[in-house]
């Protein structure tokens, strides 16, 4: 595997410097939220203060009236709580009157909130979201055989990804990025496939922990990665 200088203008996507979103035709595209995260890390005794709000202004400021975001909404695992149900509403209430249209591609974290979601009309909770050549997927699970016949580029989160940059005093610091890859999936399992391209989108929410070490899951499991390139959010 080799470093490749990917050509991003001609990716359909639009980035813009410092943005953790990306821009699709009329869509932003965020990553995972974790939303909840600060009980978890209020249990091992670092005292953090509520930030759903923080995290809401920051998916308001995109300006745009469309959005896909790719699961994770939720931080916990397990059943969902009514203190924890009433934020939910609460947060996508804000969200729904705020978007035309919310897509949510479910992600492994997401259990429980298909009875949430249903009291809106413009927020759909689905596995995955095919839209002109780009499949949209969390990247915890295998796509269909729709996506990967009917799409050229994988557009996934899940993974987190951040780079270590080391300053002019030999200090590293950690800075989400975007990974950008050139993979091929095996054509005795999907001989129709068309995927060539994969984006990972950094995690929307700054607060939790990512992964330097690139570390395969889902589909990339079973793609040949050709190249890849990741860039943190300055470099736009």
């Amino acid at each position: 595997m080799h470093i490749l200088f990917m050509d991003i203008d001609k990716l359909p996507f639009r980035f813009k410097k410092g943005y953790r979103a990306t821009f699709f035709e009329d869509y932003a595209v965020i990553g995972d939220v974790h939303l909840g995260f600060e009980e978890e890390m209020n249990s091992r005794g670092y005292n953090v203060w509520e930030k759903t709000d923080e995290i809401l202004r920051s998916i308001l400021s995109l300006k745009v009236k469309k959005l896909i975001m790719l699961g994770d909404l939720r931080a916990n695992y397990i059943a969902i709580r009514p203190k924890e149900g009433g934020h939910l509403i609460k947060f996508f209430s804000k969200l729904s009157d705020s978007f035309d249209e919310i897509i949510i591609t479910k992600g492994n974290h997401d259990g429980g909130l298909e009875k949430i979601v249903s009291r809106f009309n413009n927020i759909q909770l689905i596995s995955e979201f095919i839209h002109k050549n780009v499949g949209f997927m969390h990247g915890h699970a295998l796509p269909s055989m729709k996506l990967i016949k009917e799409a050229d580029i994988l557009c996934i989160s899940h993974l987190h990804p951040f780079v270590l940059i080391r300053d002019s005093n030999g200090v590293y610091y950690r800075k989400d990025c975007f990974f950008f890859l050139r993979i091929s999936l095996p054509k005795k399992t999907y001989p129709a496939s068309k995927v060539s391209d994969c984006i990972i989108v950094p995690k929307f929410n700054p607060y939790i922990g990512g992964s330097e070490e690139f570390e395969p899951k889902g589909i990339l499991k079973y793609a040949k990665i050709e190249s890849k390139m990741t860039t943190d959010l300055e470099i736009f």
